[in-house]
């Protein structure tokens, strides 16, 4: 059962990564689409033949030969797949195979929606859902192609049929009591629903898909690849967003400035690879230490930027001093086995309902670290600004 699932959930990321398909993959999709439909179509006709009051129902004679021209249709489209599945190793980013296939799509459903009637419930399905799905998935330029085709062609049946040149709905005989009436009725849903069904199926995965990679994306352009904290635009963010919270509820704020003692040491000694570890090493000791509502960034190289919404002098100190000295009883283990230890010196500085920029946080928060640095490193430097 366990395997069933897994392999159903496998086939559905497949499909909503469709986006990410090669032109002809996304063309194959519309033939994988629409020859069962014809299948459909033709399975209908065979059970509406098989009743004993079909001439009440349908025009026999043309019903058999709409049948023909099923069979032909999935003829048809079954030699496009083959081709499509030629062109896939060939060329698969060619254009020209989404223009086939889209016109195969839609003109042939214009065609089978001409037999009972250009203004059915089902032709209306069609010509509002195919393009609206076509343009998430499909080549814009050819979807509007497609579009534009079918539409003349379905406006040209429609007036054609109006002003008496074709019948309209040739194969249905106009309804005469309730049962005919039902039996319509159900077979406009019966055309309906697997295409509707499709539409909103294929349009959920695929937009789903699309909302993951938004959100994969959005994550990616905040968070630093190396250590997977904030990056420096995003922590900067935050920073501006509680100074103008602290601001608005004249609540206290604290920030850090840290950098990692003689970091440079620790790459020309024992090699980039090992200064990476200590890099990841020291913002997953410092994330362990800070509070939940604290955020933690890289703001570049070794050095890394804490932001303490509502946190005074003290309490901020307290957190980083626990940072302090967890980070300086971190032990790391270098590619030859040779034990590293890290220490770090910080800036801290904090507000208290003040009107401030950012950037004067940063500076002021900077000119504590400076101290700290030239004052024995491992240490904290506090700074508490004073608004003029």
């Amino acid at each position: 059962m366990e395997r069933q699932i897994q392999k159903i959930r496998t086939l559905r990321n497949h499909l909503s990564a469709a986006l990410e398909w090669s032109s002809v993959d996304k063309g194959l999709i519309l033939l994988v689409m629409i020859i069962p439909i014809y299948g459909q179509y033709l399975l209908w006709s065979l059970y509406v033949l098989s009743r004993p009051d079909r001439e009440r129902l349908v025009n026999v004679y043309l019903t058999i030969e709409v049948m023909k021209i099923e069979i032909a249709f999935m003829i048809m489209g079954a030699i496009t797949l083959f081709l499509g599945l030629y062109l896939r190793k060939k060329n698969p980013d060619g254009l020209f195979f989404q223009h086939l296939t889209l016109h195969f799509f839609s003109l042939t459903l214009v065609a089978m929606s001409y037999t009972i009637g250009t203004a059915s419930f089902c032709a209306g399905l069609v010509l509002l859902g195919a393009p609206v799905f076509g343009f998430i998935l499909l080549d814009r330029k050819a979807v509007w192609g497609a579009t534009i085709t079918a539409l003349i062609v379905l406006l040209g049946l429609s007036y054609a049929t109006a002003y008496g040149f074709i019948p309209y709905a040739p194969v249905m005989v106009p309804a005469i009591d309730h049962a005919s009436i039902l039996f319509w009725m159900n077979s406009v849903f019966f055309f309906a629903a697997p295409f509707f069904i499709l539409i909103i199926l294929m349009a959920d995965q695929m937009l789903m898909w699309w909302r993951e990679r938004e959100d994969k994306i959005r994550h990616m352009s905040r968070t630093d690849a190396l250590t997977g904290i904030h990056n420096r635009m995003s922590i900067l963010s935050i920073l501006d967003r509680e100074v103008a919270r602290a601001e608005r509820t004249k609540t206290s704020l604290s920030m850090v400035i840290l950098d990692l003692d003689h970091f440079k040491k620790v790459n020309d000694v024992w090699g980039h690879p090992t200064g990476d570890l200590v890099l990841k090493t020291a913002a997953k000791v410092l994330k362990h230490n800070i509070r939940e509502i604290d955020a933690l960034g890289r703001y570049g190289g070794e050095e890394f930027v804490i932001v303490l919404p509502g946190a005074d002098p003290l309490e901020a100190q307290k957190i980083i001093e626990r940072c302090r000295v967890k980070l300086s009883e971190a032990e790391i283990l270098s590619d030859n086995h040779s034990l590293i230890k890290v220490t770090a010196s910080f800036g801290l500085v904090s507000v208290n309902g003040h009107t401030i920029e950012s950037h004067t946080l940063i500076k002021t928060a900077d000119e504590a670290l400076y101290l700290a640095k030239h004052s024995g490193r491992n240490r904290i430097e506090i700074k508490t600004f004073e608004a003029v």
